[in-house]
């Protein structure tokens, strides 16, 4: 995993990222444990804190799960079994969202942004 401090993206997201893609390529199949945050921390050399932000994201994305006590695992219904039509989509929203961070907007502003258009769209469609 190669972390770029530079970059505008933050570590966590780029942590997240990474992870996603590792488990979209089957690196890591659904079910399968993932590293420990403490052990993912120490490889790459940043704060387990941040770790634990790209994890949570993972988890709120619904692409892994935490089992108390055990560990974080890839699930079982993950992002691997989208059709191709929705990993289009997220692949488009992924660069958007990236880039629209590059250029200062918060991501309260750009969810709000997405649900404006989307009311504007699907208000025009049924039209």
């Amino acid at each position: 995993m190669l972390i770029d401090p530079k970059s505008p993206t933050p570590i966590f997201r780029q942590i997240a990222d990474q992870l996603r893609q590792s488990i979209d390529a089957g690196v890591f199949k659904p079910g399968e444990m993932l590293p420990s945050l403490r052990q993912l921390a120490v490889d790459i050399k940043v704060n387990p804190n941040t770790v634990q932000r790209a994890y949570e994201a993972l988890e709120q994305e619904g692409v892994v799960e935490t089992r108390r006590g055990i560990g974080i695992f890839v699930a079982n219904i993950s992002r691997t079994k989208l059709n191709a039509a929705e990993k289009k989509l997220n692949r488009s929203l992924e660069s958007l969202i990236q880039q629209a961070v590059e250029d200062g907007l918060t991501p309260a502003k750009i969810r709000l942004t997405f649900e404006l258009a989307m009311r504007e769209y699907l208000s025009g469609a049924a039209r």
